[in-house]
């Protein structure tokens, strides 16, 4: 056991206030980037079911009105193709926040005392839980880019 801990503790930097500012850094970096999809999302949706439900008091008022819904539909879509690259670019983000946090642990001996940040085998790591916001928004980019089909072709 003693051999052990003193191979551990080689692993281990001189300065170990160092090696938890940075830990503490990385992870720090991993929430904010994992709170800020979710408001970001929350906004999303906020927005396209509050334009939808203008659009749709909209459009059945007159003919009259039409230019105009076709318009909101078009910045709608505009919005969301948007939020959809700018979600994709999150999960990039935090594919690599989750990297660097990876490799603080190993190369500072952390693995006992965190474990693992990713699921390390078996379903639960092939589930594409990042992708859900983006698969999210791509749905309601498609969703909005058929309402403003009908819309044109009625």
């Amino acid at each position: 056991m003693g051999e052990h801990t003193t191979e551990e503790s080689s692993q281990i930097p001189a300065n170990s206030a160092l090696a938890t500012a940075a830990f503490v850094q990385a992870w720090e970096n991993v929430r904010h980037i994992r709170g800020e999809r979710i408001w970001f999302t929350n906004v999303y949706t906020a927005v396209v079911a509050g334009g939808l439900v203008l659009l749709q008091r909209d459009i059945g008022a007159s003919a009259s009105k039409k230019p105009l819904a076709i318009i909101g539909f078009v910045v709608l879509l505009l919005f969301s193709f948007a939020s959809l690259l700018s979600s994709v670019r999150l999960v990039a983000e935090l594919r690599n926040s989750i990297a660097n946090l990876q490799g603080i642990i190993d190369e500072y001996g952390m693995t006992r005392m965190v474990g693992p940040i990713e699921p390390p085998r078996g379903f639960a790591s092939r589930l594409p839980v990042r992708w859900v916001f983006p698969i999210f928004l791509g749905l309601t980019t498609a969703a909005i880019l058929m309402l403003l089909i009908m819309h044109v072709l009625q």
